[in-house]
């Protein structure tokens, strides 16, 4: 951990260096240094960061929900823990494959937005038919492959829904915060990791899980219900809500109008 500590460290602190600011609007440098209060309240009453960043959450929290729970349901569903590894290597592969054969066509097509929707609803599907045979082996590694392809649209452009906030607040409140959002979006990496962590233990700890580090624990009937129930429901949770949000979410539809005001505002002088 402490390699990978110092190898992100040094790639972080290089990325910043290399980074250069494409967007100069001559209206900001006329502008006085922005309070941090006004910035913090435009980023709250930005209903579309919100949106994103719980977006970016739900996404945190599909990639905890499968590398905590399912090395525990192949241990105790299936009796044997390293099939885990190919479960995981199928999602990502089949993420990666579908992101990089599918999604640039799918995203002129249909937008941000509606590719999110199709590659979720393909999830939640998917899932719902995995459901009817939960114990059946190959059913498990349907959903790993039905979820890698439904994850990859919405993991492929989560950033440039955050990109989109920029334009957004600028729209709406007259300042440019593109730092902050993107600072902030993070945050709901930060909530996802923690708090679906720290629900997953409880809900463990509540069915009478026994923490071992030997093969040979014997789990009572109620924690391998919990175990199998956390993957089954936590998943159409997670997917749900999903569509809900992005359901309400226009501003890919908005996008095209905010960005001929902004251009008019920029030839005026005015951010």
């Amino acid at each position: 951990m402490s390699i990978w500590a110092v190898l992100a460290l040094f790639l972080l602190l290089l990325c910043f260096k290399q980074c250069e600011e494409k967007v100069v609007i001559e209206a900001r440098k006329k502008e006085d240094k922005l309070p941090v209060g006004r910035a913090i309240k435009c980023l709250l009453m930005n209903k579309y960061f919100l949106m994103a960043a719980f977006i970016w959450m739900m996404q945190c929290i599909i990639q905890m929900v499968t590398g905590t729970v399912l090395p525990y349901y192949c241990k105790y569903i299936f009796f044997d823990d390293s099939l885990f590894s190919m479960l995981l290597l199928l999602e990502v592969v089949t993420t990666i494959a579908t992101t990089v054969l599918f999604c640039p066509f799918l995203l002129k097509k249909f937008g941000k937005r509606n590719m999110s929707m199709i590659g979720c609803a393909v999830a939640l599907i998917g899932h719902l038919i995995y459901c009817t045979h939960p114990t059946d082996f190959n059913w498990v590694i349907f959903s790993c492959f039905i979820r890698g392809v439904g994850f990859a649209p919405l993991n492929s452009v989560i950033f440039g829904f955050l990109g989109d906030c920029v334009e957004y607040g600028q729209y709406k409140f007259h300042i440019r915060t593109e730092g902050l959002i993107f600072s902030g979006g993070s945050i709901g990496y930060k909530l996802g990791t923690g708090l679906c962590g720290a629900f997953i233990t409880w809900l463990m700890s509540m069915s009478g899980y026994v923490a071992s580090t030997t093969a040979d624990a014997v789990q009572p009937q109620s924690a391998i219900d919990m175990i199998v129930n956390i993957y089954i429901f936590g998943m159409i949770i997670i997917w749900v809500s999903l569509l809900l949000v992005l359901s309400i979410y226009k501003l890919d539809k908005e996008y095209p109008a905010i960005m001929e005001e902004l251009s008019r505002r920029e030839a005026r002088g005015e951010l």
